[in-house]
């Protein structure tokens, strides 16, 4: 994924990063990550920045990926984890059939996991993905 975000011009930064061992397919958990990081990658303008963190507490392992991109509007957050929802027409600029979100929340869900974003118009998005820590 460094590769791609090198190439678009938006820097990745590793933040706070304590280990958080969890339980579960670790392809789907890869695919996971890997489209959330990618929807960050794709929506975040050339000189923006995506940052991952992760930490573990109260049995809890938590990945968060915050970006510095276009952002989501309040009326089509709670739309984004529908199949084929693209949103705005920003965001039908950037390849995808709109299935992205709605395979990570099928996976998060398979896995015990919740899956939350928080997002601002022009001020980014920060994708919350927490995980029951394994025994």
């Amino acid at each position: 994924m460094s590769a791609v975000a090198g190439q678009k011009g938006v820097h990745l930064e590793v933040g706070a990063f304590e280990e958080a061992k969890v339980t579960g397919d670790p392809a789907l958990i890869r695919q996971l990550l890997l489209i959330v990081l990618d929807n960050a990658v794709k929506f975040t303008p050339k000189g923006g920045r995506v940052e991952i963190a992760v930490s573990a507490h109260d049995g809890q392992g938590a990945l968060v990926v915050s970006d510095t991109g276009i952002g989501i509007p309040a009326d089509q957050l709670p739309h984004v984890f529908e199949r084929f929802y693209r949103g705005d027409p920003a965001r039908h600029e950037a390849d995808g059939a709109g299935l992205g979100l709605a395979i990570a929340q099928w996976i998060a869900d398979s896995h015990g996991a919740r899956i939350a974003i928080d997002s601002q118009p022009g001020a980014g998005t920060r994708v919350t993905l927490t995980f029951p820590l394994a025994a």
